[in-house]
Order: structure tokens, then C-alpha cells, then sequence
């Protein structure tokens, strides 16, 4: 949550308190020491009189009227600053914990969609996509699972077993490897030997992200792939009991780097607007 908006938030709702509730509060508030006690802002108080301020740029430009005089607020607030607003929120019965905890989660709910509409809507020629980090990402989790090692002999070796043509095809072209299962979030293939098929390009991109059984309807080719798993101790995630699970924790992984490069982009960009 954005401190910024959690304080614009509450200002009128400050402001009926000071004036239903303590009046005193209206100059306590215009104490620098009151203040830095208070929310921790050590420069500037809370809200100062309009013709007060000599250093307009560390206030918000929106002016208060309270007992007929014009204020403005402290812009000066960072993340460390939020504990102690809503504490004072809470003391003063402005709000409560309860509706702070959902404001909160609004609060996340729109930035998250605002900020994702920013990112796509950049549509930079050659940009990263977030969705490359993401695959990425889940791809190299999948591709370093368990302590399986094999060299260059062993894809030699795999492709005599395929009597060094394409897995799916027959063809004699040159040949590339091939996941039998795709490792991606969805199939939870494996970079292990007994995925690893040999395949000619045009199978290749043909297969895409299918499994090796949906992409063929050669009985005898996909038998003949199932072989060669069993021969290499290859159990696909697919028949592991704890699927679900495993697939769970990748689809998190999946979205925890959506979120944690769109919080990076936030960050950046405040500080950026701070410095410039």
C-alpha cells in the first residue's frame, strides 16, 4: 500500500475529527516535534497554514479549509512512515484495524491492475516480456530438479536408441533435442535423459507445447518412447502422487515473478519521480 494514498485517504476524515472532537488537535498537528513523535516525519509537520510554508514543494498542492484558514499537508511520507499512521488512525478512532486491513488489500488490488495496465500498455518494440521471465523462470526449476547428470555421449546414445532419426517422423534430417514431455507449468516435463528425444525441426516446432502422446497418433512411436523412459528411470511428474502440489508451487512460482518485477518497476519509478 502507498503511503501517499493512505494519508490523502484519511485527510478529511482527520480533519472532522479535529473539529468534532479536539479542536487542539488543528495546532498540534502544525508541531514539527508533535509530528516527528507522532508519524515520524522529522522535517515538516503534519500540515502547516498556507502562507506559512516557505518550501511549497514538500506539501501536496491541495488546500484544506479548517476554521476558515487554508492548510496543506506533508508530502514528505515513505513506507516506514505507515505503521505509525494507522497506528494514530486507530488511537484517535478514525478508523479501524479491520477496516485498514481491507483498505489495504484494495488498495494492493488496484495498483497491481493499474500498474499491469502500464506495463502493457508500453508496447516497446523489443521489449522483455514478463511472461519470458516467468517461463524462464519455471523452465529452469524444471531443468535443474533431482542430481541426474549426462554428457554429450548419452544424447548420442539416445539418438542411436531412435536409430538416429527423428522420434516422431522417421526422418533423417538433423537432428535436435527434443522434451517428450514440455517442460513448462502446465506438463512439468523434465531437461532429464529420459525426456530427451531426438526430433527433426519441423516435428519440433509442429509438437510445440504438446506432449509427445498428445502430438502423435503413431501407437507404435509412442510406445517405443515410453520404452525409453522406462529404460532411463524416468517418471514424469504427471504420475507423481503429489502432482497437484508440485503443479501449485510452480503456478505460484509463475506469478511470484509477475509480482516481484512489477514491485521492482514501482519502486524504481517512485524513486525516480522523487529524484527528478
Amino acid at each position: 500500500m502507498k503511503i501517499g494514498q493512505l494519508v490523502r485517504k484519511f485527510i478529511p476524515d482527520i480533519i472532522q475529527y479535529c473539529l468534532n472532537e479536539d479542536q487542539e488537535e488543528i495546532s498540534r498537528l502544525q508541531d514539527l516535534e508533535y509530528s516527528k513523535n507522532t508519524f515520524g516525519i522529522s522535517s515538516y509537520p503534519f500540515w502547516s497554514k498556507k502562507d506559512a510554508i516557505h518550501d511549497s514543494k514538500r506539501f501536496w498542492v491541495d488546500i484544506y479549509m479548517i476554521d476558515g484558514e487554508q492548510f496543506r499537508v506533508s508530502s514528505q511520507w515513505t513506507i516506514r512512515h505507515i505503521e505509525k499512521f494507522k497506528n494514530y488512525l486507530v488511537d484517535k478512532n478514525i478508523a479501524t484495524s479491520k477496516t485498514l486491513e481491507k483498505l489495504e488489500i484494495e488498495f494492493e488490488r488496484v495498483n497491481r491492475e493499474a500498474l499491469e495496465k502500464k506495463v502493457q500498455s508500453k508496447g516497446r518494440y523489443r521489449g522483455h516480456a514478463i511472461g519470458n521471465s516467468q517461463n524462464l523462470l519455471v523452465r529452469n526449476i524444471l531443468s535443474n530438479l533431482g542430481d541426474e547428470t549426462f554428457s554429450e555421449k548419452n544424447w548420442q546414445d539416445t539418438q542411436k536408441y531412435f536409430d538416429n532419426k527423428c522420434a516422431y517422423c522417421g526422418s533423417e534430417e538433423k537432428l535436435v533435442i527434443e522434451h517428450a514431455i514440455p517442460i513448462n507449468k502446465t506438463m512439468l516435463g523434465e531437461h532429464r535423459l529420459g525426456n530427451i528425444v531426438p526430433s527433426c525441426d519441423q516435428c519440433n516446432k509442429k509438437k510445440g507445447a504438446k506432449s509427445f502422446d498428445q502430438f502423435l497418433d503413431d501407437n507404435e512411436r509412442i510406445d517405443k518412447i515410453k520404452q525409453y523412459m522406462k529404460l532411463k528411470n524416468y517418471q514424469p511428474l504427471q504420475e507423481h502422487s503429489d502432482f497437484e502440489i508440485i503443479a501449485g508451487l510452480l503456478e505460484k512460482a509463475y506469478r511470484d515473478t509477475a509480482d516481484v518485477s512489477k514491485r521492482y518497476i514501482q519502486i524504481i519509478e517512485l524513486v525516480a519521480d522523487t529524484t527528478t
